[in-house]
């Protein structure tokens, strides 16, 4: 049997288990890598609330898959419930549409095999660039034109001010410090287009 390449993966599961938590109230998760296969899991995260698990993620080991003639890869999640229910925030907070139109930058960038999606977003948060206001991991490559030892991580940034319309210059210089940090910090090369 061959292994079905998924329809989603493992970051369209890590997206969709954020959404999950935040209808809880629930922030401030962190995602770590597990470098190995676990008895359940191809490839997998731990996830985390502060210092407590909460669970791990991952994409189910293919003899399992075969087993319960699964045809496509299956992605899945365990969460700790009464962990979960016991840090979930009742109180829900709205806030206003807003009123000035947002900016989006997207960059490809080189990196380390590595390399983490969590180390480039605390890189980011270090860096505070200015009006940032969403960081969204939308592709990770590996193959062609990608030298070995490397995989391509493509970022949307969106840049915001709650109070005027930004130029392109404040975005620019704000991106092209942040890409300049990332470069410093993760070895990150631009792909260009």
């Amino acid at each position: 049997m061959r292994t079905a390449k998924p329809k989603v993966d493992v970051y369209d599961l890590k997206g969709i288990l954020e959404e999950f938590l935040e209808h809880f109230g629930v922030r401030g998760v962190n995602h770590a890598r597990r470098p190995d296969s676990t008895g359940l899991f191809l490839e997998s995260a731990t996830i985390s609330l502060g210092k407590n698990a909460l669970g791990e993620m991952g994409q189910l080991l293919p003899a399992l898959a075969k087993h319960y003639d699964l045809r496509d890869a299956v992605l899945l999640a365990e969460l700790n419930l009464d962990l979960l229910l016991a840090r979930r925030n009742q109180s829900k907070t709205f806030k206003a549409l807003p009123a000035y139109p947002a900016i989006r930058r997207d960059v490809a960038m080189l990196v380390p095999e590595a390399t983490t999606h969590e180390a480039v977003l605390n890189t980011v948060r270090q860096t505070k660039p200015q009006n940032l206001e969403a960081i969204e991991l939308f592709d990770v490559f590996r193959g062609k034109n990608v030298p070995d030892g490397q995989k391509s991580m493509a970022y949307a940034f969106t840049y915001r001010n709650p109070e005027r319309t930004l130029t392109d210059a404040e975005v620019n210089a704000a991106q092209e410090k942040l890409v300049e940090q990332l470069k410093r910090t993760i070895q990150a090369t631009v792909r260009e287009s």
